[in-house]
């Protein structure tokens, strides 16, 4: 194979030329001044890549004396040198609230991509060339289902091999006047290239499967000719505007039909839908083959309309949607996940898991019920797969309610090494971590995880609160930067940046600490009189102070008990330790399970979120942690939380 030219980018009839600075369309050179080649150089150099419109103008003028409005126009120029329309974008697109990204046609010819110097950033080294991303396809309808289904009904298992493979035959075209074969055969050839991204499936190359288009032959014949056990073939009908898709997945051995799906679709830009359809059906069958991120291995499904639930589902759950109206859509989700496919393990968790949100929206009767139905779901998922990570997970967390926490942390750890690391798998062994004052560890774990899914704003908000309590307050900051391009709620993130302010520990004054105040009023739950009334001192040390004792003094003042670290905020981040930890400890005392030692780890989090005071060294807050079971965890172990260790044979010191 000819190697490729590490100076020019070619596609379709445009050439970007790195090295000699020209853009070229039809065999025509498009006039560019120097900064919008520039722009254009950064953007095709890291197709796929979203950059930011401060990162564009950082890399191209430096950021100085430069509007945004600058920007705009670059982009107007590129769009009409590469003849983009702006409303049905192929390469250029605006990522609303964030910035721009390059993406190359699906069906693209690419000669080569840019060398970067040694030494250059990582993610410009990285030089992946990858079809435009688009919104996946929302199932029409929903299918409604029973609320009270049974926990024993049956599953529908799919043969499976130790490595699948699939071939992509040729789509034939269908269209009255048979001139939709480039459509037909770029559409096969996108999906064959969207399965191979998946390592545990093979996917038999071009070269081979092509050999049988327009060949009517028997589907077992050809399934033995190619040695494959499944095979992928579908059809393309164009009438005018209209676009009909269809594609079936089918047993080689028998020619039995394991999915298929019909899309039709407005062909008002070919490669969109090439690559929307493609994509789609990409992730239909690795479904159904098993070959998915959530597989059967790590506790998912092979249904796919189950598998779209739990992606909705779970895209609530990372944007932290965690209001009445999301709670509710969660748990029909999770209860139409289930009746779809019994079989599936992180189905029935995400049902447990919405049963405990949906109960505390509601009165006690009701919570009682529906936390009675989650246990009962736990229970059965330690039935049908005891040894599923799923069901290990909740033999830990139970292990650390019975005070076992050595036992409890080496297990979570035995699933989070075990697997990729998701937030399913990883959060309540990140937890346990940051309960004991592993800080660094705990930051370390959630910052690989956030590496792959960079755009979660529920892990950015987790790096906050774990930046600052192991006070490294640069990194919090840059982290609450970046996390406020990111969509969810950022009450989280303001909250803890607002503390920042106030203990000084962030830059600017009296007028953005204002600002963030009037953030956080707006959030439900914070509009409390308490942090009303704080916000007409955030000048005055000591009138702060006094609010916070009158808090402590009256809960219903304070807001109640759901936000009583609150007044511990303020007097950590004002620098008072005796208040402060007369605080820590009223909140910890209203913790279930504080007295006994069977406090859950997510309660012990109140521990290291009070870095700015000195708090750790006070001697109250040293009895707490002997009183909590932190003390014993470390001596058993010998592993010591972050600035804690032991002083002679029967005390310690924190910092």
């Amino acid at each position: 194979m000819p190697q490729a030219d590490p100076s020019r980018l070619a596609f379709d009839d445009v050439v970007i030329d790195f090295v000699g600075r020209r853009l070229m369309r039809a065999g025509d050179e498009q006039p560019l001044e120097p900064k919008a080649f520039a722009v254009l150089a950064l953007l095709a150099g890291s197709p796929g890549r979203v950059f930011t419109r401060d990162e564009l103008l950082d890399a191209v003028w430096g950021h100085r004396h430069v509007t945004q409005s600058v920007l705009n126009r670059i982009m107007s120029l590129l769009r009409q040198a590469l003849d983009e329309d702006a409303q049905h974008p192929r390469l250029l697109h605006t990522v609303y609230g964030i910035g721009y990204r390059f993406d190359l046609p699906a069906a693209a010819g690419i000669a080569a991509v840019s060398a970067e110097p040694e030494g250059a950033p990582r993610w410009r080294q990285s030089r992946v060339i990858v079809s435009a991303c688009v919104l996946l396809l929302t199932l029409g309808g929903v299918i409604w289902v029973q609320r009270n289904v049974s926990l024993e009904a049956p599953g529908e298992p799919i043969a499976t091999q130790a490595r699948p493979s699939l071939a992509v035959l040729p789509f034939a075209d269908l269209s009255q006047a048979r001139d939709q074969g480039y459509l037909a055969d770029g559409l096969a050839e996108e999906i064959r290239n969207q399965l191979a991204q998946a390592p545990p499936l093979r996917v038999v190359g071009r070269t081979s499967s092509g050999a049988f288009k327009g060949r009517s032959e028997d589907l077992r014949a050809i399934g033995r000719a190619l040695g494959v056990a499944y095979l992928l073939e579908g059809s393309v009908r164009r009438e005018g505007s209209h676009l009909r898709v269809t594609a079936q997945l089918i047993r080689a051995d028998d020619g039995s039909h394991l999915w298929s799906k019909t899309y039709a679709r407005e062909l008002r830009d070919v490669f969109a839908v090439q690559d929307e359809v493609a994509r789609d059906v990409a992730r239909a069958l690795s479904v159904k083959l098993d070959v998915a991120r959530f597989n059967r291995e790590q506790g998912g499904t092979t249904q796919v309309d189950a598998y779209e639930r739990f992606l909705r589902w779970r895209s609530i759950v990372m944007r932290e949607q965690f209001d009445v109206e999301h709670d509710r859509l969660r748990l029909q989700l999770a209860r139409e996940m289930v009746a779809l496919d019994a079989q599936c393990v992180l189905c029935w968790d995400a049902l447990a898991v919405s049963l405990n949100a949906m109960a505390e929206e509601l009165d006690d009767v009701q919570a009682d019920r529906l936390r009675a139905e989650a246990l009962q779901i736990r229970n059965h998922i330690a039935r049908i797969a005891p040894e599923s990570w799923v069901a290990r997970r909740d033999r830990s967390n139970a292990l650390w309610r019975e005070g076992s926490r050595a036992e409890a942390i080496a297990l979570a750890r035995q699933i989070t090494d075990a697997g990729p690391l998701t937030k399913e798998r990883t959060w309540d062994y990140a937890y346990m971590l940051y309960a004991m004052g592993h800080l660094e560890d705990t930051i370390a774990l959630v910052e690989q995880v956030r590496a792959t899914e960079p755009r979660a704003l529920f892990l950015s908000r987790d790096l906050q609160y774990d930046y600052t309590a192991a006070r490294r307050y640069p990194d919090a900051e840059a982290e609450y930067q970046r996390g406020l391009r990111l969509e969810g709620s950022q009450r989280e993130p303001d909250y803890v940046a607002f503390f920042r302010q106030l203990a000084g520990r962030r830059p600017g004054g009296t007028p953005e600490l204002q600002a963030l105040h009037r953030r956080l009023l707006r959030y439900d739950g914070l509009d409390t009189p308490f942090l009303r009334d704080l916000g007409e001192v955030l000048d005055d040390r000591e009138a702060m102070l006094v609010l916070v004792r009158r808090a402590l003094a009256d809960d219903a003042y304070a807001g109640g008990v759901e936000v009583a670290y609150t007044r511990t905020s303020v007097a950590d981040a004002l620098g008072d330790a005796d208040l402060a930890v007369r605080s820590l400890r009223r909140e910890l005392e209203a913790q279930p399970g504080f007295e006994d030692g069977t406090m859950a780890q997510h309660a012990y989090v109140a521990f290291w979120n009070v870095p700015y005071s000195g708090t750790r060294a006070h001697p109250d807050f040293k009895a707490l942690l002997v009183k909590a079971g932190v003390v014993d965890y470390w001596r058993q172990t010998g592993r010591w939380g972050d600035g804690c260790g032991p002083v002679g044979a029967d005390d310690f010191q924190c910092r």
